[in-house]
């Protein structure tokens, strides 16, 4: 799936739920009780902006002393032409979020274009910033007249109120773009950052690459994680967390003309070395034989089972299924290792009938909360175009 540059804020009045596109929350429905600490109360989806709101992400902070457990997230969005990350806190569990920050800057604001930001807390010093810095990165400049895409780096030391940018990691020699960055930080405490690439067009559509750095200010060379053989395919949209056993896993999608932008996950003991760059990984199936396909992404749960979210889910025929937008995966191997097992269950925020477009259920992202809940935010349309994030959650 490929990004589209969206430099235009879409307006309208505030519709029903039905015609926003979110479906009614399965109530009754989900694991109880699993990694929390017990059966909680659902609760149904809630917007979280009225107005733009792209690419979601959420993360519970751990390293804040008095205020762990708070729940932290952004969107990217728009004021005119201008992109910014909105950036939000919930202090009660995910029940309700508050506007407290917003991340820009000169390219930002002259509407150079944005997209794809990820949204990340250092668990450990790195150089100068300290234990608990928030760091955000986006692509930047996709609507740039003499467009040089950019992967760029802000950090917060507020809980998210102010930002600084800190660093611009790479900048594209030609006008392919730069997309999709991701954090890990290893355990020798090098920061990871891995981004999609198109700019080798003539040899590699898009591949993933990564850049490491000791402080997050200087960074090295990219180099290539995941780079098929075939030119036509496209690995995009990674997703690395760390797994319970102390590996790591990445979720990808491949897509091009072969491949359908399926899901798959690869493991690795370092962060910095996922194996051959040219291998290709098992296509992730349910146990009932349906897949979940375009913008996967990653969640460990508390309970260390692996919770998949993806835009959309086909049927064993290849077409769409009538669980599309209403479900995610959850692993029944902790670890990865193996033949892994992977069964269905209903997606907090359930969307109607999503199809391969930016906005609905365009990389949804996932929390366990304090509360016990499986958080979900993800965005969802407007019969007048406007393309919305919400948030709900499981017990």
């Amino acid at each position: 799936m490929r990004r589209r540059t969206l430099t235009t804020v879409l307006t309208a009045a505030l519709t029903s739920t039905a015609a926003l596109g979110v479906a009614a929350p399965a109530l009754g429905a989900g694991s109880p009780g699993r990694g929390g600490t017990g059966r909680q109360q659902d609760r149904p989806p809630q917007l979280l902006l009225d107005d733009t709101g792209l690419y979601p992400r959420v993360i519970r902070l751990a390293h804040q002393r008095t205020a762990n457990d708070r729940l932290l997230a952004s969107v990217v969005s728009f004021d005119g032409p201008s992109g910014y990350g909105g950036i939000w806190e919930s202090t009660d569990s995910g029940a309700t979020f508050t506007q407290v920050g917003t991340v820009s800057d000169e390219a930002l604001e002259a509407g150079e274009g944005l997209c794809c930001a990820t949204l990340f807390e250092l668990p450990r010093p790195l150089g100068d910033l300290p234990e608990g810095t928030l760091l955000w990165s986006a692509s930047v400049g996709a609507d740039a007249t003499d467009r040089r895409m950019s992967i760029r780096i802000w950090a917060s030391t507020d809980l998210g109120r102010s930002w600084e940018r800190i660093a611009i990691t790479a900048v594209a020699e030609n006008e392919g773009g730069l997309w999709e960055p991701e954090f890990a930080v290893a355990d020798d405490d090098t920061l990871v950052l891995w981004y999609c690439d198109e700019t080798d067009g003539e040899n590699h559509s898009q591949k993933i690459v990564q850049q490491t750095s000791t402080d997050a200010l200087t960074w090295t060379d990219p180099t290539p994680t995941i780079e098929l053989e075939d030119p036509d395919a496209r690995p995009g949209m990674p997703n690395v967390r760390r797994l319970r056993d102390g590996r790591w896993a990445m979720s990808y999608e491949i897509c091009g003309p072969e491949d359908l932008c399926r899901s798959y996950v690869r493991t690795a003991d370092d962060p910095r070395d996922w194996g051959p760059v040219t291998s290709r990984d098992e296509v992730i199936r349910a146990a009932d034989g349906t897949e979940p396909r375009h913008t996967p992404t990653l969640t460990i749960d508390a309970d260390g089972s692996v919770v998949l979210g993806s835009q959309m889910h086909y049927g064993p025929d290849g077409d769409p299924g009538p669980d599309n937008g209403q479900v995610v995966l959850r692993s029944q191997n902790r670890t990865l290792s193996g033949r892994v097992r992977w069964v269905t269950e209903p997606a907090p925020v359930p969307v109607e009938e999503p199809w391969n477009n930016y906005c609905p259920n365009y990389s949804p992202t996932f929390v366990r909360t304090d509360s016990g809940h499986l958080l979900e935010i993800t965005s969802a349309p407007t019969e007048e175009g406007v393309c919305r994030p919400w948030f709900g959650a499981l017990g």
